[in-house]
């Protein structure tokens, strides 16, 4: 995995819960997203994602279950726009990234790693794997905050 060693944000990001996302100019508000979501992502957003964390697509493609051999192929034949489905995955692993990042002072190597190692307080799934379900990503979002406020449970 080709990942950068350091994410610096502007410091304008940091701490604010719509960093990534204000940048990549998704939505944060839940029935925004789900429209956005439904109509699909560009491709674009991958590209900018890569440059932002210095994550490659292939990677991005790994992380959010797309294939990448698909992804190419849908890119040459200038159909840019992911499915909603693709564009969901997507864009809860950015709200996760997010989150994982600003817990880590923007070290993406470190929210990366955090993302992709079991949790016990996740029943020992990483969270990248619970990103898959809706309750996951509760679970998920909620574990960053409570370590965040330093309050595990």
């Amino acid at each position: 995995m080709n990942v950068g060693t350091s994410y610096k944000p502007p410091k304008n990001l940091v701490g604010k819960p719509d960093g990534l996302l204000a940048t990549l100019s998704l939505p944060k508000q839940p029935i925004d997203a789900h429209k956005e979501t439904l109509a699909g992502f560009s491709y674009e957003i991958v590209k900018k994602l890569a440059i932002m964390t210095q994550i490659d697509e292939i990677t991005i493609c790994q992380l959010v279950n797309i294939s990448y051999v698909t992804f190419t192929k849908r890119k040459i034949q200038r159909k840019n726009i992911l499915s909603s489905k693709q564009s969901m995955r997507l864009y809860v692993f950015i709200r996760a990234l997010d989150a994982a990042l600003q817990l880590f002072d923007g070290d993406v190597s470190a929210a990366i790693q955090w993302l992709k190692s079991p949790s016990r307080a996740l029943g020992d799934e990483s969270p990248i794997l619970m990103l898959s379900t809706p309750p996951g990503v509760e679970a998920v979002m909620d574990l960053i905050g409570q370590i965040k406020n330093g309050v595990i449970s």
